[in-house]
């Protein structure tokens, strides 16, 4: 699972070294893609799900899950590397 990793790619990309402008752009798009499904989904269906289908972004299987999902919460909180100021804070 990559959201482990995205502290990891945070750190990289706030380092000066070769790989900066890759995790950067990783990191800030893993956050937004993160953030941006769960609450979609959130916004049509009212649940934060387990699981996310991997093609349309659709919560499936257990609705009202706070397991994993409720760590988008601590995603949003994170920096913002991406420059489009682009947030969620509606949770």
């Amino acid at each position: 699972m990559l959201i482990p990793n995205l502290p990891r790619a945070q750190k990289i990309a706030k380092q000066d070294g070769p790989h900066k402008k890759t995790a950067t752009d990783l990191y800030a798009r893993l956050r937004r893609n993160v953030v941006d499904t769960v609450y979609n989904s959130w916004e049509e269906t009212g649940f934060a799900w387990e699981q996310y289908n991997p093609e349309t972004g659709k919560g499936q299987r257990t609705q009202h899950f706070t397991g994993w999902t409720s760590l988008v919460v601590k995603i949003m909180a994170m920096e913002d590397l991406g420059g489009a100021g682009h947030s969620r804070d509606e949770l």
